[in-house]
């Protein structure tokens, strides 16, 4: 029961998230696995089908595909309604359905969604794993200015009460993280228990680019040997664009280096506009997951330009980055320290961008240290290592039998 992430029939070469990797390694495990969804494209805005539908993309994976609200902001009431209203879907279909599952696994994101599956299931003794993957909904007053947090907490509130539920009723609780976990816990009111255990977010990397394709990449962009600093996501508002385009213009003298945006510029024309004024940046658009992997394997580094605020913790970005081998430059603060300090994947810089660029360019650009980050990806992160071992582990708890 995941919403909001990309489906295998989506356009665009479009890669798979944690749900989606999950739901085909349990299909190719052999387990008749079904997905739930809403027709809402939460990357591209947009709806997938103006009706419910059901997708068989491959053998014992189905998705279905709920009719949903969709919404225009992330951060908004609408988002709200739409969570609502998908859960909502769920609860009539689970309660139509003639033969229960023998186990549900669901995420926060989003509390709506995982509320009712805790709930369904436990009234009917089914077990159930709750993954953790963003801390929702603490992040939202954060996330708003100042001024307006006090009249956020007649909506937070009850999202609150639904995390509360969910991650206290749970069967097995999974955090990407141990700080993850430990929300997980602490929000549930839970003890640490045998079944709660810690899955990063793993990544599935297209087959990594060869050298001509690379060069074919850059001859494209127009890059020639430059040094690439490269961008890929979206241009929401967790991210601060505006902090690279100053870094890059700083560094336009240099002439070495050039910084290469991927993402969904249109949404920010005024910062798409100036950007494109500096001679040393390249707006990319929206790139398929084969560019991203050429992106990423031509970039020296891989930028996460989060704003202060931002409520990640250790994105899907940094494994994306590290799958190819690009060094990392992370404003982010927390986690994700550790996380490069016990990797080497990268370093959290603070928000002086333009002097880490030039600071970080010898590891990144030293070939056996690439190589190193790219064969700690695969033995540690890499999507059949992360999802083979969490299909083990939900076959353990649904083993467990009617509760």
């Amino acid at each position: 029961m995941r919403d909001l992430e990309p489906i295998p029939t989506d356009p665009g070469d479009r890669r798979l998230m944690r749900a989606g990797m999950l739901a085909e390694a349990l299909a190719r495990r052999g387990h008749a696995t079904t997905w739930f969804t809403s027709s809402f494209d939460h990357y591209q805005k947009r709806h997938r089908t103006d009706r419910d539908r059901t997708i068989t993309p491959e053998p014992n994976l189905t998705i279905e595909v709920f009719r949903g609200r969709g919404y225009r902001r992330n951060v908004s009431l609408g988002r709200i309604a739409h969570n609502s209203g998908f859960a909502e879907r769920w609860r009539r279909f689970a309660d139509a359905s003639a033969v229960l599952p023998d186990i549900l696994v669901t995420d926060i994101p989003t509390t709506e969604a995982a509320d009712a599956v805790v709930r369904f299931a436990a009234a009917r003794g089914i077990p159930t794993v709750l993954s953790i993957r963003d801390l929702w909904p603490d992040f939202f007053v954060d996330y708003l200015p100042a001024p307006l947090r006090p009249l956020a907490s007649p909506f937070v509130a009850p999202l609150d009460r639904q995390a509360r539920y969910a991650a206290g009723h749970a069967t097995s609780l999974l955090g990407i993280s141990d700080d993850y976990l430990d929300w997980g816990r602490a929000k549930g009111g839970r003890p640490a228990n045998e079944l709660d255990r810690v899955f990063p977010l793993g990544y599935a990397a297209r087959q990594r680019p060869d050298a001509d394709a690379i060069a074919a990449f850059r001859d494209k962009l127009g890059l020639g040997d430059k040094t690439i600093i490269g961008f890929v996501g979206s241009w929401g508002r967790t991210y601060d664009l505006e902090l690279v385009r100053s870094a890059a213009a700083s560094l336009a003298p240099r002439g070495d280096l050039a910084f290469v945006i991927a993402g969904d510029k249109d949404t920010q024309p005024a910062l798409r506009d100036a950007l494109g004024r500096l001679p040393n940046v390249v707006l990319a658009g929206w790139l398929s997951a084969d560019e991203i992997a050429l992106l990423a394997s031509a970039s020296a580094i891989g930028l996460l330009p989060y704003q202060p605020n931002a409520p990640q913790g250790l994105p899907n970005k940094v494994f994306e980055y590290m799958a190819y081998g690009a060094y990392q430059l992370a404003t982010l603060e927390g986690e994700i320290v550790r996380f490069y300090a016990e990797t080497g994947a990268g370093q959290a810089v603070g928000r002086d961008l333009a002097a880490a660029i030039p600071a970080a360019l010898p590891l990144a650009l030293d070939p056996q240290q690439r190589a190193a980050r790219i064969a700690r990806f695969e033995r540690l992160y890499s999507a059949d290592a992360v999802y083979g071992e969490m299909v083990d582990h939900i076959e353990r708890v649904g083993g467990i039998g009617r509760l």
